[in-house]
């Protein structure tokens, strides 16, 4: 064979001739291959286009895994809430707290709703990964005093979500407020609040009190020497509180510098007390625990300026009903009522007291009580429902501002059942309220009380079987803490009397005791050494 025949790649055709061989062209095999990438690429990312993403705990870091993910059409509407999604698909986070979804709907939203944790929606439109950090909703933990023994019954508020402590201390609070703050407060100690920070567990201890009280009346709190003289009274004895009057008894003025527009605007504003707030912080430089008393129903300011609020007469349609006295008040039915009281409440729990003690919160006792007409929001509705309602309303308001609600009582509410015809059963103002206290003024009390002739010449013994019958009805709560005579009516009241008083109700499971004296003359020979 020649040389050339050699050196080129020659075949010889089936006709005898001889034919160079082709080499194919690579450009259509990659322009299909390109063609076919770019589809699988566009079913991939347009059409079928998956999700891939992982769950883990915001406060630790952790993998997060058997968290169910549940992927929903319509990211707009589903993430703002404004209508009902329909499940599209759901996965589950494997060993290492990931997920994925194959294929994804038009406008697809991850939704994930996990026991314990805040539950969170994430926009996945045009995404192909999402991380989402899982946050601990619920808080545990235990309150105690200060010696270290569980508290009972200890109310614990975060957020709008209240829950109380069980029979060890213990609590759990679920849908933790975005503020991370909790307050807490228990009867027979002092209220606080906690900031608490990326836990799951908050240990809180209280700090325990028991108020000896003596009643100022505005009237001495704007008198400088009698003030001076009652305040050395609270350094130089056991007494450790007091009791302020921030809205009189049946005028209805507010006896402070109120700051609320209402208060002006009905023309109720009596600032016999012309700076609250600097009066505050005198007591508290003392460390005095102030209750500011606040009468509720027996109101003529209110019902002047809002004649619709007052209780109307059946006899005389569309007059106010007037009590033994020629008196207005204003209809506990109304919710209106409630509201302007609450915020007095309110605006006094801000600037500083401790706890607001409700006294008139009852209806009247007194008159042609058969000629009251209760109006449209007395219409179907009992006395009991109209006080139980409007204590509710103040532990709502004044709970998330760590004060306790207290409510003052008629001397014989512990032992009767029923609501004296005034709306204040027992039981229902121990359910709603942090303290309950009962005039356990043993003059008060009719002859033959308890089978003793006269009452108020027996003080330990009337105060001992009060206090027996409120406490036993309490559970045995430290909830009870009465109001105690230091005045005389036909009998004389010295030392040895009020003294007998205080120490019957220390002795039988008061929470504390308020001495009353209209004019504030206490008796300082009954007091002991602080």
């Amino acid at each position: 064979m020649s040389r050339r025949s050699r050196s080129h790649n020659r075949y010889s055709s089936p006709y005898g001739r001889e034919k160079s061989r082709n080499i194919p062209s690579p450009l259509p095999y990659l322009l299909v291959a390109l063609l076919a990438g770019v589809g699988l690429a566009y079913f991939h990312f347009f059409v079928f286009k998956s999700l891939t993403g992982s769950i883990t705990n915001a406060y630790t870091g952790a993998a997060m895994p058997g968290v169910p993910v549940r992927l929903y059409s319509g990211a707009s509407e589903v993430l703002t809430a404004t209508v009902s999604p329909s499940l599209s698909v759901t996965a589950t986070t494997g060993p290492t707290g990931a997920f994925i979804f194959q294929k994804l709907p038009a406008k697809p939203v991850l939704a994930v709703n996990m026991e314990g944790y805040a539950s969170q929606r994430v926009d996945a439109e045009g995404k192909q990964s999402v991380d989402i950090k899982l946050v601990p909703n619920i808080l545990s933990g235990t309150v105690s005093g200060d010696d270290g023994k569980p508290v009972e019954g200890a109310t614990i508020w975060g957020g709008g979500v209240i829950t109380h402590t069980a029979e060890d201390g213990t609590y759990e609070l679920k849908d933790l407020p975005s503020d991370r703050k909790l307050v807490v407060k228990a009867p027979g100690y002092l209220s606080t609040s906690v900031q608490f920070g990326q836990v799951v567990t908050q240990d809180v201890e209280l700090k325990p009190v028991f108020p000896r009280a003596i009643y100022l009346s505005a009237d001495s709190i704007a008198s400088p020497g009698k003030l001076s003289t009652l305040l050395d009274l609270v350094d130089r004895t056991e007494l450790n509180a007091v009791v302020i009057d921030v809205k009189a008894d049946n005028s209805g003025t507010v006896l402070y510098d109120s700051k609320l527009p209402i208060v002006k605007q009905f023309g109720a504003s009596d600032p016999i007390i012309s700076n609250l707030d600097a009066f505050l912080r005198r007591l508290q430089e003392r460390d005095v625990y102030i209750i500011a008393r606040l009468a509720v129903f027996w109101d003529q300011a209110a019902t002047s300026a809002k004649p619709e609020w007052a209780l109307k007469s059946k006899a005389a349609p569309g007059q106010p009903w007037l009590d033994a006295y020629g008196r207005r008040w204003a209809n506990p039915h109304n919710p209106q009522v409630w509201e302007y009281n609450l915020d007095i409440a309110k605006e006094v729990a801000t600037r500083g007291v401790n706890e607001v003690q409700f006294d008139i919160a009852y209806f009247p006792s007194n008159g042609a009580l058969v000629d009251i007409d209760y109006g449209p929001d007395g219409a179907g509705k009992i006395r009991v429902d109209a006080i139980a309602g409007f204590l509710d309303a103040a532990q709502k308001e004044l709970t998330p501002l760590g004060t306790y609600v207290s409510v003052d009582a008629l001397g014989l509410t512990p032992f009767v059942q029923d609501d004296m015809g005034v709306g204040q059963q027992f039981d229902e103002l121990l359910a709603r309220a942090d303290y309950v206290s009962p005039f356990v003024y043993p003059s008060d009390f009719a002859d033959q009380f308890l089978d003793y002739e006269k009452p108020a010449e027996h003080p330990a013994d009337v105060v001992a079987q009060s206090l027996m019958q409120a406490v036993r009805r309490a559970g045995g709560a430290p909830k009870i803490r009465p109001w105690l005579q230091d005045f005389s009516r036909e009998v004389e009241y010295d030392a040895i009397k009020v003294r007998a008083e205080i120490d019957s109700a220390e002795q039988n499971g008061a929470s504390g005791w308020m001495l009353w004296n209209f004019g504030n003359v206490y008796t300082e020979g009954a007091l002991k050494a602080p």
